[in-house]
């Protein structure tokens, strides 16, 4: 599999574009910055592009701002123009490609061209070339990580991608505590670190440098917890009036779902955010063997990992929570 993707990859005289899910997290950012980093050190062209901006703090991962480095959002013509122009588009860190956005989305459904996909979420569509999916790993970063260590240059890459990288590792394992993550993920970061990675300036700049606006919405986010299900399940609410008292930037309310999960005997925790009138954002996480996955595909257009997962609602806040309160014991059948 992985030689099969390099092998692809590794054509000359080809353009190649890689794509990310909408929302882009550190694990969207770390693994396609960090594989374009890589491949472009190889004399390849490749371009990566983002559906939407990403958070202040991921804006100032290395290489995030480089010039092969496109938002959809803000360049639409000139993401119309590489998508047109491409021979092998790899999609990174998601698994169906309407999670690319309604813009985005339908443009890369008509491209004429070689598809990769690298991901480790659930039910990956098979439209793909190749589907290198593994939703044993914790990170799509360790899987890119795995790709180069395979096309054997873990141990020559700048320290930009490494750091780029180890930030995937980093966010998608919960800072190595999340059960996926393995003496495997360790060792890659060890190696990451080696090639000039720091785990502390990763970590202060993606969770050491809050917004006053991000400090307010955790408080509201906090003071609005109700518990189900006999006490295990949390529900943490945002409504827009929230949002916009606070002053909402993107990537304030990050993690702020995990926070249920810190109260004794609860093992699920849910943020439901409104993000505009008539749409609320769901996140999921829980502990054990309790599948959020199927519940967010089941009741909220969703999905993701087992332990965590996303959805959409179509309607008001309050509809939503009632949704939630009606379904959220079948999480523990």
């Amino acid at each position: 599999m992985l030689q099969n993707i390099l092998s692809q990859l590794h054509k000359p005289d080809q353009a190649i574009l890689f794509t990310t899910h909408w929302s882009p997290d550190g694990d969207a950012i770390g693994s396609s910055v960090g594989l374009a980093l890589y491949l472009r050190s190889k004399g390849l062209t490749v371009h990566v592009v983002l559906p939407n901006e990403p958070s202040i703090a991921l804006k100032k991962s290395p290489s995030c701002d480089a010039d092969f480095v496109h938002v959809h959002e803000s360049e639409p013509e000139k993401v119309a123009a590489l998508i047109k122009a491409c021979d092998v588009h790899c999609a990174l860190d998601y698994n169906v490609p309407h999670r690319t956005g309604k813009a985005l989305s339908p443009l890369l459904a008509a491209m004429d061209a070689f598809e990769i996909l690298i991901d480790h979420h659930q039910e990956p569509d098979g439209r793909y070339d190749i589907c290198y999916s593994d939703t044993g790993k914790g990170s799509t970063a360790e899987m890119v990580a795995d790709l180069i260590e395979a096309d054997g240059g873990l141990g020559q890459i700048s320290q930009a991608c490494a750091e780029n990288l180890l930030m995937g590792l980093i966010t998608d394992s919960g800072s190595f505590r999340y059960p996926s993550t393995s003496s495997h993920t360790l060792r890659l970061a060890a190696a990451l670190m080696d090639q000039g990675a720091h785990p502390e300036a990763i970590h202060r700049r993606l969770f050491e440098s809050s917004n006053i606006s991000r400090l307010q919405l955790i408080g509201r986010g906090l003071s609005s917890i109700t518990f189900h299900a006999n006490q295990r399940a949390a529900l943490l609410t945002l409504s827009l009036d929230d949002m916009k008292a606070c002053g909402y930037q993107s990537g304030d309310t990050d993690g702020l779902v995990n926070w249920g999960l810190s109260v004794e005997g609860v093992s699920v925790s849910c943020l439901f955010r409104e993000d505009s009138a008539g749409v609320v954002k769901c996140s999921f996480r829980s502990v054990g063997d309790i599948n959020v996955n199927r519940f967010a595909r089941a009741y909220f257009q969703g999905g993701g990992h087992a332990n965590a997962a996303g959805g959409i609602y179509q309607g008001t806040l309050q509809s939503a929570m009632d949704r939630f309160v009606e379904h959220v014991n079948d999480l523990f059948v």
